[in-house]
């Protein structure tokens, strides 16, 4: 069988990391055969990658917009406040598409797009990798079978290593709701996806944080600007940049947070980028506005209470999650790949392991193209998240986000008919 032709649009880590990577491991499943980007270094790591010509690589999704499609599928790669001018010219241009998530960055922009993929007949997938991840899958099939009974609480926390929180979230393409969205949207639009597979229809939410480490107060005057301009507190600080980014390229050149400082992944190379670069910059003296953490208290239907944690302070990268039922507690902890099954009648302990799979996300990206390819192939049972799919968890971010700066809980039902 011939491979599905596709074109790349943003070929930056997410483009080149996980799509990119999909398609050079299985060769046979998808080709990119276009590639639009309008930095130049990344446009020709991604062409060369993928032998891609220079007539078919493009600086803007305009340029390609106007013509006849050039594959069947396109994956939109590019940063969510571009998501609505790209998604909706390339819809109208005639592709299938996977764009990446948060779908938009207003409520508005999420419904909008989500009815132009109706109104137009296209799949429009969006990239909820975990729904394909072994961990999750299993995690959601130990609920559904009735192991624990009827599910009474859920506590969910979505627990960010430090260092990774600072280099999206403060230093990075995050930090700011103007140019990301609000916290709970572009870092946990995941796991409220999560929750709405799993449990159900949200009812009613609260929510409080805020930003209190990072700020220009939490350290003197004496501080740099930058970490490169003679930090006098670098031997103390975890989030000192030159340790933090070479540490990375130590333990994995190919690292994400390595690839979003610079294409050059020497010790050299990193240091230059550090001194002039967006990821160089004091943690303490950024442009940063987003929460460094958020509580999410959440009504589902049939009165099941659940929380949600995001915090970036944490040792270890990976989701923790208790679910107490009348007949078996579940912990499950993501970053080990464990579950533990307390049963409450025998007071016995079952473990549980799912290794990852293969490729980002636990193997979720891996299970996320496949589903994808299927679906251009004409098999759409595997594509879990739908557009319209989406929508509903993505209304719970922004309905929480309001929550959280109102100080008032939030009506899901009436949020819903405020923003439709």
């Amino acid at each position: 069988m011939r491979p599905v032709e596709l074109v790349m649009v943003g070929a930056g880590n997410r483009g080149y990391l996980a799509y990119g990577a999909f398609a050079e491991r299985n060769p046979d499943e998808a080709k990119f055969v276009a590639v639009v980007e309008p930095d130049d270094a990344r446009r020709a790591r991604f062409a060369s990658a993928h032998r891609i010509p220079a007539d078919r690589q493009f600086r803007a999704w305009e340029d390609i917009a106007g013509r006849p499609p050039l594959a069947p599928g396109l994956i939109n790669a590019t940063l969510e406040r571009t998501h609505r001018a790209s998604t909706l010219g390339l819809l109208a241009a005639g592709y299938e598409m996977l764009l990446e998530k948060p779908i938009a960055t207003t409520p508005a922009e999420c419904l909008e797009i989500a009815a132009a993929a109706e109104t137009g007949g296209r799949l429009l997938q969006i990239a909820h990798v975990l729904r394909y991840a072994p961990f999750f899958v299993a995690l959601r099939d130990i609920i559904v079978s009735g192991r624990l009974g009827a599910i009474v609480s859920v506590d969910w926390r979505e627990n960010l290593i430090y260092w990774h929180f600072a280099h999206s979230y403060v230093r990075g393409n995050w930090s700011t709701a103007t140019r990301g969205g609000p916290m709970i949207l572009t870092k946990c639009c995941h796991d409220l996806d999560l929750l709405v597979w799993i449990f159900g229809r949200c009812e009613r939410l609260s929510s409080s944080g805020s930003l209190t480490h990072f700020v220009r107060e939490a350290v003197g005057a004496q501080i740099p600007d930058r970490c490169t301009d003679g930090c006098p507190i670098a031997d103390d600080c975890p989030y000192f940049a030159p340790r933090v980014y070479l540490d990375r390229l130590r333990e994995n050149p190919s690292s994400f947070a390595v690839a979003a400082v610079t294409s050059d992944r020497t010790p050299e190379g990193v240091m230059r980028a550090l001194e002039t670069g967006p990821y160089g910059r004091c943690v303490y003296r950024s442009d940063n506005d987003v929460v460094d953490h958020q509580v999410v208290l959440m009504r589902f239907a049939g009165g099941l209470s659940i929380s949600l944690t995001m915090q970036g302070s944490s040792h270890v990268e990976g989701r923790t999650v208790r679910i107490d039922g009348t007949r078996a507690t579940l912990l499950a902890n993501e970053s080990r790949a464990e579950f533990e099954i307390h049963d409450h009648r025998t007071g016995t302990v079952e473990r549980i392991t799912k290794p990852p799979g293969v490729g980002g996300h636990g193997g979720g990206d891996e299970g996320l193209m496949r589903a994808f390819v299927g679906a251009l192939r004409g098999d759409r049972a595997g594509v879990l998240t739908s557009a319209r799919e989406a929508v509903t968890s993505h209304l719970m971010a922004f309905a929480a986000e309001q929550a959280r700066v109102s100080g008032e809980a939030v009506d899901m039902d009436r949020y819903r008919e405020s923003v439709s």
